[in-house]
């Protein structure tokens, strides 16, 4: 008999696991009870049987089963789960704070056989939790396990919406991070200021990534459009003022090119035989008393200086 599989994700983590469900007929989203290595807990099928495939590497004796369709009484035990995890993630973050501990708590998820309660943290570095988990577990009565991740996980768990104005892609849809860089907006011509480009996680938007590899593929793009707007302004500026002043010159030079008189250095008044009007004369006899005055004035003023030395 040939085994069908199915994916199934749980409400902490969007990451799809295969597990095997025999004779069950299962679709999307429904609830289902399974079997994991922490115990049995509730999920809901992502990839209907019909598209499921065992991952490469996975051997199928390993892969872990399909239990039942949940029931009425799961999803009662479900909400009963649900408001004993609002509770001990109070009891933990006033633990943190009597420890003095760098971790900041995200979720607490207990599974549904209440055998094990999980609770999942974020903090810049390794943390020395012992002593806590010691204290939790006297105080709630079930195995406690501490469980670091990343500051996109926890955005996923947590849930919201970006600036886009819909649902976060990690608690919608990805089921794992693919790493974004700044190379990415750069190639997109998008403006490289954080506020824009990153989520509400601090880190760049995982959205960057969808459309990088057609951007690269696409020809005839142009390298930035910020730099190649500029430069295509200068340029037309640049060339528009030089081509003015092009014309400006062209234009003066154009009269004592064709004047032959000027050309050849000759005088037109003389050339062509008419007499001037007495203006450049009457300059020249101007300019001529104006250096006698200040000769005379010269004079004067060395016959005083003699007249006061005597």
């Amino acid at each position: 008999m040939v085994k069908r599989y199915a994916g199934v994700s749980f409400r902490c983590s969007r990451k799809v696991y295969c597990f095997e469900i025999g004779a069950l007929h299962l679709k999307t989203n429904d609830t289902v009870v399974v079997e994991t290595d922490r115990g049995v807990n509730m999920g809901q099928v992502v990839v209907p049987p019909e598209r499921a495939v065992l991952p490469d590497g996975v051997a199928s004796e390993t892969v872990k089963k399909v239990l039942r369709k949940a029931r009425e009484d799961d999803f009662e035990k479900l909400k009963d789960n649900s408001e004993r995890e609002i509770e001990a993630s109070q009891i933990c973050r006033d633990k943190i704070k009597a420890y003095k501990l760098k971790m900041k708590l995200v979720q607490a998820e207990i599974m549904h056989d209440s055998n094990r309660i999980i609770f999942y943290f974020t903090a810049e570095n390794r943390v020395d939790f012992r002593e806590l988990v010691k204290e939790l577990a006297h105080t709630l009565h079930v195995r406690v396990e501490m469980r670091q991740i990343g500051i996109r996980d926890a955005a996923g768990m947590a849930g919201g919406v970006g600036i886009c104005g819909r649902e976060l892609c990690c608690s919608a849809f990805l089921s794992t991070f693919a790493p974004v860089t700044v190379k990415m907006a750069k190639e997109q011509n998008l403006a490289l200021n954080p506020m824009k480009i990153s989520g509400i996680c601090g880190r760049l938007m995982c959205c960057l990534g969808y459309e990088y590899e057609n951007y690269r593929n696409s020809e005839g793009r142009p390298k930035g459009r910020r730099s190649s707007k500029n430069s295509s302004e200068r340029g037309s500026a640049s060339s528009d003022w030089k081509g003015s002043e092009k014309r400006a010159d062209a234009s003066s030079a154009k009269p004592s090119v064709k004047d032959p008189a000027k050309a050849s250095g000759k005088d037109p008044d003389k050339s062509s035989g008419k007499k001037s009007d007495g203006s450049s004369s009457g300059d020249a006899k101007s300019k001529k008393g104006s250096r006698n005055q200040r000769g005379s004035n010269r004079s004067g003023n060395r016959e005083k200086r003699k007249k006061e030395q005597s």
